[in-house]
Order: structure tokens, then C-alpha cells, then sequence
């Protein structure tokens, strides 16, 4: 059995390019961050940051933006959005002065509960994050969703012994570094909406936030996640579901295309300018839930890897081979025959540092 897959060369006609801003200041106290790129053809590489702006934001007093590295903007001092308070970001770029409409944070809302479930989705077993917030005040009726997924997980094998070359020779060593337990961190790359506007109750229910297959690594040892909930305004909303529909096939061939996506930033040089990107002004309350491997599935069972058991074999190589694959990293130590071979394994089925760091990460409780 085979198959293949053709490659298509893409090419992009009629490109016009936009520039992108994307801004977010919060109720928390910090140092706010501003982003500002060029779109990018389909056929190119991207993205295309912006460099050379100068940057602010101003409410009830201006905060001024320095550029951190090509085309990322942080604010000199820190400071929180207030209630009641006007912001407006302010951008000159290369002759060019873009600004905002002003934006008032939109109310507050607290997340009430994060709940982790064993569910069928889709066809598919595996474990449910939900979320429940609490009743907002203020006309908080719209939100944003993003989370921080971090989990902890273990190598096929705990090796004792490691083997390293010393003048040209293999030699056998005590464990160099810790390969067995590691832990990886990825960021949310979805739009998670939710809209409370026409309910009686002005409260989110059973939100679905992720959901993990049972058979993803993630779920092997010990998971946690943590959710960032913003309050955006109308406005945001609705430039999100536009954007959450626009990215919501994986087919490039079957995505809806509506037009240009309209933000709340306009060039005063130019109004006719199209610009992506929206200037958000939010309240942000966050919650983290940790569950372990063994609350929804037999401790005893197999468990979910990164590399599967049968790709993990001991092989007893030539000694030319056996120091080819030590200089590429590519074998660790897995035992010795008794006539003195060294049997190796691949690095992947040992070393868990191919697939996440081997530092603790601070918050993490076990």
C-alpha cells in the first residue's frame, strides 16, 4: 500500500498589501505590547514585520512604545486600563499617521469554572476543558478566549547510563542529563468566542476551550492549562467572528472569502488605506486547572507517546556506525551484551529534550 501527494505551486495575482496592526492593552498592570507587520504573498515567506515606528497610547496620560525587536512595540512604563477612560493608539510609520477610535474597557467578568471531563467528540475519546465565568457587571457581554497549554510527560525509557565519545571512542557514562521527564508548553491558535448579548442569564456555560484526544502525548502524564478570559467590546467581536470564519477550514480551496476584514484603525494621511488589525481595550481575569493521566484512564494502560514502542529497538551497531550515530545525536545508551557490545536505542525513544525542556516550569504543581 502507498500513496503520494502532488505538490501545486501556488502563485498570488493582484497582491496588494495592507499593513497589520494588532493591539491589546488590559485592566493589568504591565508593560502592553503592540504589533505591527505587512501582509505577505502567498508564494513568499512572511511575516513582514515593521520596524521604525513610533508608538503610543494615550488615556488619561500617554504611554509611550519602544521597539523591542523587528516589528514588536512595548510600552517604556506600565500601567493598567481604567474604567471610564478613553484610550487611543497612535502610530507614525513611515510618513504615514494611523490611529485608532477610542476603545473604554468593557465591563468585567470572572471565570467561576474550569472542569476537565473524559467525553466522546466527534467520534473521537478523549478529555473536555469547559469553562463557566461568573455574572458580569458592567455590560460585559462579550468574550475572547486564549489559553497556555502546559503538560508533563516521560521518555519511553529511563536510562542509567548514557555514551558519549572520548578521543574518537565510544565510552560509557553515568546519565549526562535529565532525558526521562520533561515538559512542553504551546500557546492557543484558535479563536475561542462567546457571546452573551441575547441570553436573560449574562453568564458563559459549559464553553468548550480544548478538547485533547486520548491518544495525544499531552494527556500522558500530567496536563494544565491555563485560560485568559477578555471582555472585548462589540466591535471586537464581531471583527473575531469574521476572522474565526475566515480561518475556519482547513481547506484552502473551500475557506470563505467575504472581503476585506475592516478593523477600528484608520490612516488620517489616507482613510481609503485598508488596514488588518484591531485596537482592543479589555478587562482579563485568568484561572488554571491541572489534572494527571490516571483520573480518566487506567494508570496500568498504555500510554500515549511521542514515539510509539516499535519504533524504539535495540540495535547492536559496527563500531564506525555505533560513533556515526553518536556524532548526529542520533542513539542513546540502552544496555551491554556480554561478550562487551553496546546496544543503543534512538535518542528520540531516551531523550525527552527532542520534544519539550527538562526545566520545571515555575507555577508547576505536581
Amino acid at each position: 500500500m502507498a500513496s503520494c501527494v502532488e505538490e501545486i505551486a501556488l502563485y498570488s495575482e493582484n497582491f496588494e498589501e495592507a499593513i497589520v496592526i494588532e493591539g491589546l492593552v488590559t485592566n493589568e498592570l504591565k508593560k502592553h505590547e503592540i504589533k505591527i507587520s505587512q501582509t505577505f504573498a502567498i508564494d513568499s515567506t512572511g511575516p513582514k514585520p515593521v520596524s521604525g515606528a513610533d508608538i503610543s497610547v494615550t488615556g488619561e496620560e500617554e504611554h509611550i512604545f519602544e521597539e523591542l525587536e523587528p516589528g514588536r512595540y512595548i510600552s517604556i512604563d506600565s500601567f493598567a486600563a481604567r474604567p471610564g477612560i478613553d484610550y487611543q493608539l497612535s502610530i507614525l510609520v513611515n510618513g504615514n499617521e494611523y490611529i485608532s477610535e477610542p476603545t473604554q474597557l468593557s465591563g468585567t467578568s470572572s471565570i467561576g469554572e474550569l472542569e476537565a471531563n473524559r467525553i466522546n467528540y466527534r467520534g473521537e475519546d478523549g478529555v473536555a476543558i469547559t469553562l463557566n465565568n461568573q455574572t458580569s457587571t458592567g455590560g460585559a457581554n462579550y468574550y475572547k478566549y486564549e489559553y497556555v497549554e502546559t503538560f508533563k510527560f516521560n521518555s519511553n525509557y529511563d536510562k542509567v547510563k548514557d555514551i558519549i565519545l572520548v578521543d574518537g571512542v565510544p565510552v560509557e557514562v553515568p546519565k549526562q542529563k535529565e532525558e526521562y521527564t520533561c515538559y512542553q508548553t504551546n500557546n492557543s491558535q484558535k479563536i475561542i468566542l462567546a457571546n452573551t448579548n441575547s441570553l436573560s442569564d449574562d453568564s458563559v456555560n459549559d464553553l468548550l476551550i480544548n478538547f485533547i484526544d486520548s491518544k495525544d502525548p499531552s494527556l500522558s502524564n500530567r496536563y494544565s492549562l491555563l485560560i485568559k478570559q477578555y471582555v472585548i467590546s462589540r466591535d471586537a467581536y464581531n471583527y473575531y467572528k469574521i476572522l474565526e470564519e475566515l480561518s475556519g477550514s482547513e481547506n484552502i480551496f473551500s475557506q470563505t472569502q467575504p472581503g476585506f476584514l475592516e478593523g477600528n484603525i484608520t490612516n488620517i494621511n489616507n482613510p481609503n488605506e485598508k488596514i488588518i488589525g484591531f485596537f482592543n481595550v479589555s478587562s482579563v481575569t485568568t484561572k488554571r486547572i491541572y489534572f494527571n493521566y490516571r483520573d480518566f484512564y487506567d494508570p496500568e494502560g498504555i500510554r500515549p507517546r511521542f514515539v510509539p514502542f516499535a519504533l524504539c529497538e535495540e540495535t547492536l551497531p559496527g563500531i564506525d556506525n555505533l560513533i556515526e550515530q553518536i556524532e548526529r545525536n542520533a542513539v542513546r545508551w540502552a544496555g551491554v551484551l556480554p561478550g562487551g557490545g553496546i546496544l543503543v536505542v534512538p535518542a528520540r525513544c531516551v531523550d525527552c529534550t527532542f520534544f519539550g525542556t527538562n526545566e520545571k516550569p515555575d507555577f508547576w504543581e505536581d
